[in-house]
């Protein structure tokens, strides 16, 4: 189960986000559903187009997951998916 204390270890694609916090003011306030992670990127799929996001810019994104939603630095998300795990 998806939980905010180990959200890094788990797959984020298919959960909905919104970048609550940016660099980029373009970016603050964006929402959708994450549909695509690479190293240093999000895709997130919004109501009229896929935004490719930096995890850099964000610097405040809240992922809603089964029991509530959790806040997550953009940042702490630099890896590739599968080797997030061996950094905790």
């Amino acid at each position: 189960m998806i939980t905010a204390a180990n959200i890094h270890a788990h797959e984020v694609i298919g959960l909905h986000a919104k970048i609550v916090e940016s660099s980029n003011a373009a970016l603050a306030g964006l929402a959708g559903t994450i549909v695509f992670e690479t190293k240093n990127t999000l895709t997130l799929r919004t109501n009229n187009a896929t935004k490719m996001i930096p995890k850099t810019a964000a610097k405040k994104i809240e992922i809603s997951t089964q029991n509530g939603a959790c806040f997550i630095s953009g940042s702490s998300m630099i890896a590739r998916p599968e080797d997030r795990t061996s950094r905790l």
